[in-house]
This record gives C-alpha cells, structure tokens and sequence, in this order.
C-alpha cells in the first residue's frame, strides 16, 4: 500500500477517551493503537471524539508493544500531541513519545520536551528537556519535569523568562529571567510557585527568596503577594510596601497593602472590588500614623464609588470621599496637591430625548485659601433635560427644569426652582443663506438668607424673589465659497445675529442669590451667546447685536487657514459685567481667532481680545504645534488683563483681580524608536517671574520590561509649603508587575 494510502488508512475517528491535560493527546495513541493491533476495546465515553493519525504503525504481538512513527498527530476537545513516534506498552500501560514532542492546550499552552514517558492511565508523566510556552510570550524551561494526575507539574532547574533571545547569540541570558531551584505549576489553580528563586539580570542576580509564587500569565486575577515597592522619600522617608492580592471571588478581590517607613507609619491600605450583574463597587480605605499627626493618633482616609442599574432606564450612583489629615495624602501619594474632595450620591434616568438626575453633593477643602465652613452643601439638586423631535417647520421644543438646596455654615443660604423653556428653529433661505431663530424663557424662584456674605455680597440680608426672562434671537449665516482653482477652496461666512431681551440691571438683582455665574470670560467661543454669563443667576439682557466675519481657506496638499473677528454692540450699558471683562460698554471688545497650518507638521493656533478703545490686548491666548508622532513640540502663551479666580471671593473686588495673569508654556514629547520615548514640560509665570512647575518623563520598554523614570518639580507653594520635588523611577516584568522607587 502507498505510503499516503496507509496514512489515510490510520486515521480514524472513535469516541472520546478521558484525558490528562498534556498527557491527553497520547492516550489517544494509546486507545487506538490498541485497537488496529487487535486487543481488546477500553471503556470509552461516547460525547467528545478523538481522532488520531500516524505515518506507519507496527504491532509486536510477542510483546504487546505498538509502535506509531512518521508525524504522529493525535487531538481530542481541543488537546493535540504531535511526535516523531510513540512506543505503547499494553502490558504495564505504559506510552513513550520521542522526537519533538509538542503538546497544545486549549487554554493556548504549547509544551515542548524531547521525551515523554506517560503511565497510570496517562495522568502521569516524566519529561526530558521540557519547555512550556505560556500566555504573554511566557516561556518557561527546566531539565525535566513530572506531571501528577494530570494536575501538577515539577519541573526541576527551571528558568522563565517573556524576554525574547538576542538573535545574534541565542544562548546569551535574556534580560531578565528567573531561575530557581525548582517549580511547580499546578494547572488547576493555575499558579507557579518557585523554589530558591533568583531574579537576574543579564544573567546577573539581583534579588534572592526562598519562595516566589506567579499566577499563570493566562489568568488575570489570582490570590498572592506581588512584587513589593520600595524606595525613599522626603515626607516619610525609606519605606517598604509588599501588596497581597485576595481573590475573593470571581466578582470580588481586594488588595491589602501593609507600608512600612521611618518616618511614618505603619500604614495599611485597602482597595476593595465588587462587580455585580447590575453595577460594581470600589473602596479605597487606609489608615495609619502621619509625621504630622502622630500626637492626633491615626490618620485615615476613604475613596469609595459605585454605581448602580435598577432597570434599562434608571441607575443610582455614589462618590464619598474624606481624610481626616491632609498632610496624609500628600505624604503617602493617595491624592498629592489636591484642591478639594467632593462627595455625591445620585440617581439618574435615560429616555428618548430626556434625562432626569437628583444627587446630593458634599466638599471637603485641602488648601488653605480653602475655607471648609464656607464650602456649599447642595442637598438636593434636580434637574430635567428634554428635546422634542423635529416639528412640521423642523423646530424643536426643549425644556430644562432645575430645583436645588445649597446652604454654608459661611456663607449664602439659596434655594432655587427653574425653567427654560426653548424653540429652536432653522431655516434654509434663497441663495444659500442659513437663518436660526430661537426663543427661550427663563423662569426662576429664589429664596436666599445671609444675602450679604459670601459669594455675593448683597446689601440685603434675606429676599425671595421670583422673575421671567423672555429672550427672542435670530442669526443669519451667509456661507459663501470659490473655488482657487490650484489654489484649493475659500470660504467667506458673514455672521449676525440680533438678540432682544428686558434689560435685567445689577439693581434688579440684588435679590437674587449667584450660584452658577461666578466665572466669566468673554471670547469668541461665547460671541453669540445668549447668556454671557454660565447660568442664568446673572441675566443682563437687553437688545444688541452681535456680528462677525469668519472665514477659512482649504489647499490641496492639506494646509488650511481659518480665522473669526467679532463684536458685539448693546443698546444699554450694564454694570453686571466684572470690569475689565470687555462687555462694560455699549460697544464690546474685539474678539478674534484664528489658526494655520500650512504643513502637516506645524498648526497655530491664537485667540486675542482686543480693546475697543484702542485695540490693547486684553487677552492673548496662543499655541503652536510643531512635529509629527516621533517629535513634537508645542510652546504656549496666555496672558489675561484680569484674574477671573478672584470674582466672588470679597467686595468689593481684591486687587489681586486686577493684577494681569502672563504665563508662558512649553510641551515636548519624542518617540525614539519603539523602545525609547520622552516627554517634557514646563510652565513660567511671567509676572511673579517663577516657574509653576517642570516635569520630565523617560520611558523604555521592550516585549518583557518596561523601565520609567519620572520627575515634576513644584515652585507654587501648596498649603505653605514652599514647593515640592518628586522623582520616581518604576519597573515592570511582564506578567510579574512592577516595583518602584521614589524620592519626594
């Protein structure tokens, strides 16, 4: 018979044989090799199939040897065994694989030997020269290794190791590997537990313990101790911390972190994850002794969240989070240079065309110009958003309700019921000009004490007060493009738009609490604005109109240009605008932008507010991008003729408002080649004539290491603390973690 002929004669499917994991492939062998030498049929199981497949095939009948050679194949549920040739002993139920040995799991575990010796009932095995190759380029090597009931395996002398081998000298260690006495992995739990282990580099070792244990680099989530941190810093000095990560369950695992240092501590840290069919849970808790609070006792801290899906329309939701000493996040590195912690519980529904959300919402201060007793508790909040579906004329009805609580220890007490009710309509006109006309009123309640403190300052003490803006706007939009023929395309836009509104004072409101109009910043992106202002507490109404011309120019290589100019005149004065802001006067200030980016590799952008007196900057905002992917730089400069931080901090306004803001900005960031990056950046402020802050950052990484270093220098003082230094450096083994070391 034909070599293939008889090749396609020892292929054969029969039911399935229960396997060993590894082992399976070759009690496939086993199961039929005995049946082409005709002895007797082994009890099978009739739900999985096996199939098996060999060159040549002999039969010793004197003594009971079957002898499978020439690209023996042999797979069943996924295992497959691939050999040069198997010896089955049906006398003492015994298989050997020789020559190249290959063994594929299904979890994608490929196992290489040059021998294998397989016995009671194929569960167990001795392997010569063994070599596993895991998940994540994982690779795992020893001398030999004995598998127990198809479950555990000991492998003695073993190396492991993701890092590939230098191509040009292949037995050259690897850049980091361990090495350790023995290992063994149990393929049920799926963890690899070693024995006098050493961590090397470059074949060098580094580090030594007597027990080191890995989850397989298949799993994701497996109970054990990672790899510690350690390092040095300023606030708590040398410090040590060896993280242990409990599975819990499968929905649940927490990790618990005991930090030792010279200056502090102990401290332990908790971080606890929950995963429910329905939402997730995650809590952060840590406690422990401060250098700033050792005389206090224990200092603590909690970051929790959550959120909830009752149905497909409804979820709830949480966020608590407190200290009980700033100092602490800032030495332990929870939360460093934070302003606040703000805290909310909330519930929130989605419909077609509508939201709707009630929460609650508590701050916590953690820098000094922060007053805790004059921070707002907003207990509730409701709102409701919806927009209608196109009409015949293809307007849209809107709506957006509101109701709050806020109330300080210092400061305005305000309650607040509101309504905005919204028609927007478009309309395509001859000749292609655009026209949107929209309609809104504003309809709102107001009760408020302690009128007179912070942050509004009123001449009154309490009032409650109710009023109804009505505002009517029309824009027209001209779009007008030629074509430049080699020259690409240019578009020309005319825009105007007449907004007409009672002329709402500063006197009408004296009475009414500001909880959402705070900030204000007249530029181009709130030209056609129908409220300067963020909400609708401050109102200045009145009729004026608003004009601009735009315009953009498009090159077919991909360079373009585009710039706007505008201006806004009102047919009243109003005193509500802050000075300085450009909106004092019946004839507003001259905002303006534009960008250009005549190459790929270089985009400028500029914003500008001009002096309507005299044209004098009074805000300059500018950009560059200079680079590609590999190299890019981008450089920045902001200057502001007043300090909006400032408004509603007192009354009348600090000088500190009216001291210019000058800030000049530089970015980098390179990609070397696929192992080296950097990034750097730094911000001076011109008028105080320091830096902000510096940071520089170098990452290296290959297929098996990665290697961070990281610094940011601080010059602005941080609860009077004069600036800060931090320097960290963190390395990371694949499917092994990382560890790090910082200096603060």
């Amino acid at each position: 018979m034909a070599r293939s002929s008889l090749k396609h004669a020892m292929r054969w499917r029969v039911g399935p044989l229960s396997l060993a994991v590894g082992a399976a492939c070759v009690a496939v062998a086993h199961a039929q090799l005995a049946g082409l030498a005709g002895g007797p049929e082994r009890p099978i199981s009739k739900t999985a199939p096996v199939t098996f497949q060999a060159d040549r095939v002999r039969y010793d009948k004197n003594t009971g040897i079957v002898t499978a050679a020439g690209h023996v194949e042999a797979w069943q549920n996924g295992h497959v065994l691939f050999a040069d040739r198997v010896v089955i002993n049906r006398n003492t139920d015994q298989a050997t694989a020789l020559g190249h040995v290959v063994i594929m799991e299904p979890s994608g575990q490929v196992v290489f030997a040059k021998q294998a010796d397989l016995s009671h009932g194929m569960k167990d095995a001795v392997t010569r020269g063994v070599a596993v190759l895991l998940a994540q380029n994982g690779r795992l090597v020893g001398n030999g290794a004995r598998r127990f009931g198809g479950e555990i395996n000991e492998i003695a002398k073993p190396v492991y190791s993701t890092c590939d081998l230098c191509k040009n000298d292949p037995t050259a260690p690897p850049l980091w590997q361990i090495r350790a006495r023995s290992a063994v992995e149990d393929l049920q739990h799926k963890v690899i537990e070693y024995h006098d282990a050493e961590l090397q580099i470059y074949g060098f070792p580094v580090f030594y313990l007597p027990y080191l244990s890995q989850p397989d680099p298949s799993v994701r989530r497996q109970s054990g101790i990672l790899i510690p941190a350690f390092g040095s810093s300023t606030h708590i000095g040398a410090f040590l911390a060896i993280p242990y990560f409990w599975r819990i369950s499968k929905s649940q695992d927490a990790t618990i972190v005991p930090i030792i240092a010279t200056k502090a501590g102990p401290v332990l840290d908790v971080k606890y994850r929950q995963a429910f069919n329905f939402g997730k849970l995650n809590i952060n808790v840590s406690a422990g002794h401060d250098r700033y609070a050792q005389a206090r006792g224990l200092s603590d801290a909690i970051f929790a969240n959550g959120v909830f899906d009752l149905n497909s329309t409804w979820r709830a939701g949480f966020s608590y989070n407190r200290t009980s000493n700033v100092q602490y996040l800032n030495d332990f590195r929870y939360l460093p240079n934070a302003g606040f912690l703000a805290s909310n519980a909330y519930l929130e529904g989605f419909g077609r065309g509508s939201y709707a959300r009630i929460d609650a919402q508590t701050f916590q201060g953690l820098i000094t110009s922060i007053t805790q007793s004059q921070l707002p508790i907003v207990a509730p909040y409701a709102r409701y958003d919806y927009v209608g579906r196109p009409d015949g004329w293809g307007g849209r009805v809107s709506l957006e309700a509101s109701a709050f609580n806020i109330f300080r220890q210092v400061g305005t007490d305000s309650r607040r019921v509101a309504a905005i009710m919204g028609y927007d309509l478009p309309v395509d006109a001859p000749d292609g000009l655009l026209i949107d006309a929209r309609l809104r009123l504003i309809a709102a309640g107001y009760s408020a004490s302690k009128l007179n403190e912070q942050p509004n300052f009123s001449s009154v003490d309490a009032a409650s007060t109710a009023r109804a803006i009505p505002i009517g706007a029309v824009q027209f939009r001209w779009p007008l493009e030629r074509s430049a023929g080699r020259w690409g395309t240019q578009v020309i836009e005319p825009r105007v738009q007449l907004v007409v509104a009672p002329n709402y004072g500063i006197t009408q409101t004296t009475l009414i609490p500001n909880e959402d109009s705070l900030d204000l910043s007249f530029t181009d992106e709130n030209l056609f604005s129908l409220n300067r202002f963020a909400g609708i507490d401050r109102f200045a109404g009145g009729a004026r109109v608003d004009y601009a011309l735009q315009g953009a120019w498009y090159f077919p290589d991909g360079a373009r240009m585009s710039g706007l100019i505008g201006q806004s005149v009102a047919a009243h004065k109003n005193a509500l605008f802050p000075v300085g802001s450009g909106l004092n006067d019946n004839i507003s200030d001259i905002v303006a932008r534009a960008s250009v980016a005549p190459v790929s590799w270089l985009d400028f952008t500029y914003r500008t507010r001009l002096s309507h007196h005299d044209l004098g900057a009074r805000l300059i905002d500018g950009s560059v991008r200079i680079g590609t992917k590999a190299l890019n730089v981008t450089p920045g400069y902001l200057y502001s003729n007043t300090d909006p931080y400032y408004l509603g901090t007192q009354a009348p306004l600090p000088a500190a408002y009216f001291t210019p803001r000058r800030e000049l900005t530089l970015s980098a960031a390179t990609v070397v080649n696929k192992n080296w990056s950097f990034s750097a950046a730094t911000a001076r402020n011109i008028q105080t004539q320091q830096f902000d802050y510096a940071a520089f950052s170098a990452t290296w990484q290959n297929e098996c290491a990665a290697v961070s270093l990281n610094f940011y220098r601080r010059d602005t003082s941080y609860n009077n603390d004069h600036g800060s230094t931090t320097v960290l450096i963190n390395i990371t083994l694949k499917t092994l973690g990382s560890f790090g070391f910082s200096a603060l």
